[in-house]
């Protein structure tokens, strides 16, 4: 049966879209993506195009409209060269371990333990051999690992002066920002060769603030060789849009482009890549006056919960919680951490209770939750989350002391048994799976961490410790999101007691390769 245009029947619905259409615009997104609504926008979502429309240009020979916007954004954030990527700061981060691997074959990197996942599974698939920088300080109250210091970069270095690049995150989930100034000069010093590369996936906007105190720095204008940032996240673009910036010397372009064509999709979709261009040439113009009215916002938030709660920990109102206490250079006033030391209550609790009240906070712990105040956020959003908040709360106050974890992330000792990549290519020959309370001490044969913020607290190749086994627990009777091998995490995957490096060479020798 054929039907004219007019006479065709409505289409099957999709749950999803119906999800889209009638449930977000009800709730109240203290989450990403943060997204610019006055933004230059398409007209018709389906006004999409390919590579075959050559008028375009084409994103993977950098021409036409790509290469101006590129150009742009290379500009503002005062890059030598800045690559549009359609698979978020994930897909750049692949691009930069690809372009590392390119470099030199027996590259070594130094990576910060709270990098995210796609860094790590970046160089597992790369096989790049890495180590964490020593000594990761973790904060319990506001389950935040730390940016790490110039000595411990220092340390790291003088231990492996061999290495290639050091890749750490600034800011981090909870808007704490590294000392970029001061370990980049640590770095020239004396290792001139060596490239930075700052994860700077949350750090997108920071060119465009208005003056304000202890704002992190913006990784390009302090020197960084590599910077990636997710422009959905701070940066006022569509959802999965992120940028790559670099600055010539130190990174080769030619090696950039060849792992970059490698990597990104033909048929990236241009209403992205458009949203890209237009949220930033919009930040570009009006960044300013858009940051005021989100600093404002979130300062009345915490202003609001401080005076309603006072047993409440936020993160950077106090001198115990102070920027110095870290080490840090700044913290970004859009962000607003939340520590329940002094409550009955998780995190995930309460972010799952604030969700059924129709307030959507960013990244929930065992002892906190993070919200982001982002662009979209309509006016009267600050009192109903300062509301929602403090009904929930009151009630709930403890009077003794709050046991707080152990630091979960020293669950990889910062100490390697064996490479995470070689235990990836042999752990169907290698491993078995072990109940989770039998694991303690053993070599882990797969990651497993929390989504957000997506740190991997077990990893390949690093013995799993009792902090990290309770750390997960207290998580699964919250019902936290897991990702693991097996949801329910009643089992985990580790090396057999005999694996080890020999295993690998005899699995070599047998053609397991």
């Amino acid at each position: 049966m054929s039907y004219s245009a007019d006479e065709s029947p409505p289409p099957p619905e999709s749950p999803l879209v119906n999800a889209l259409n009638n449930l977000v615009s009800t709730q109240d997104r203290w989450c990403t993506p943060s997204i610019l609504p006055n933004q230059h926008k398409v007209v018709d979502e389906y006004d999409d195009v390919s590579v075959s429309a050559e008028s375009l240009g084409n994103l993977l020979q950098h021409s036409g409209h790509f290469r101006a916007a590129e150009e742009f954004a290379a500009k503002i954030y005062g890059a030598d060269r800045t690559f549009l990527s359609p698979h978020g700061s994930t897909g750049a981060n692949a691009v930069v371990l690809r372009m590392l691997a390119l470099e030199r074959r027996d590259a070594l990197v130094l990576v910060a333990r709270n990098v995210h996942h796609s860094v790590i599974n970046a160089l597992k698939m790369f096989s790049i051999d890495f180590r964490f920088l020593p000594d990761p300080q973790y904060d319990p109250h506001f389950d935040a690992i730390l940016p790490p210091k110039m000595k411990d970069v220092r340390n790291g270095l003088s231990r492996y002066p061999e290495t290639l690049a050091v890749i750490y995150t600034s800011p981090t989930y909870e808007g704490l920002g590294a000392d970029t100034v001061g370990i980049i000069h640590d770095i020239r010093e004396s290792f001139r060769d060596v490239i930075v590369v700052v994860d700077e996936a949350w750090g997108g906007h920071l060119p465009f603030f208005p003056s304000y105190a202890h704002l992190p720095k913006a990784a390009m204008t302090e020197g960084a060789d590599i910077a990636v940032q997710s422009t959905h996240k701070m940066a006022g673009s569509l959802q999965q849009g992120a940028l790559l910036h670099w600055h010539n010397g130190r990174v080769q372009e030619v090696m950039m482009e060849e792992a970059y064509r490698e990597y990104v999709t033909t048929s990236p979709s241009y209403h992205l890549l458009g949203s890209i261009d237009a949220a930033l040439r919009l930040l570009d113009e009006r960044g300013s006056r858009y940051l005021e009215v989100s600093i404002e916002r979130s300062e009345s938030l915490r202003a609001g919960l401080a005076r309603n709660l006072p047993h409440l920990e936020i993160l950077g109102l106090t001198d115990d919680d102070s920027l110095f206490k870290y080490s840090c250079t700044g913290i970004d006033p859009t962000k607003t951490t939340l520590g329940l030391s002094g409550y009955g209550i998780s995190g995930f609790t309460l972010a799952k209770t604030l969700a059924k009240k129709g307030v959507i906070v960013e990244r929930a712990g065992p002892n906190s939750v993070v919200l982001v105040t982002t662009f979209q956020l309509h006016e009267g959003a600050v009192d109903r989350a300062v509301t929602a908040i403090t009904n929930v709360l009151r009630g709930e106050e403890l009077k003794g002391e709050k046991k707080l974890l152990d630091n979960p992330f020293s669950a990889a000792g910062n100490w390697q048994k064996m490479r995470p990549y070689e235990v990836v290519r042999y752990a169907n020959y290698l491993s078995q799976e072990v109940l989770l309370s039998e694991a303690v001490g053993s070599i882990a044969a797969e990651s497993v961490e929390l989504y957000p913020p997506g740190v991997p607290i077990i990893l390949e190749g690093y013995e799993v410790t009792r902090e990290a086994i309770d750390y997960l627990r207290d998580a699964l009777n919250e019902k936290a999101h897991l990702v693991a091998r097996d949801s329910n995490l009643r089992t985990l995957r580790v090396l057999r007691p005999s694996s080890g490096r020999n295993s690998v060479e005899v699995g070599r020798k047998r053609g397991i390769a």
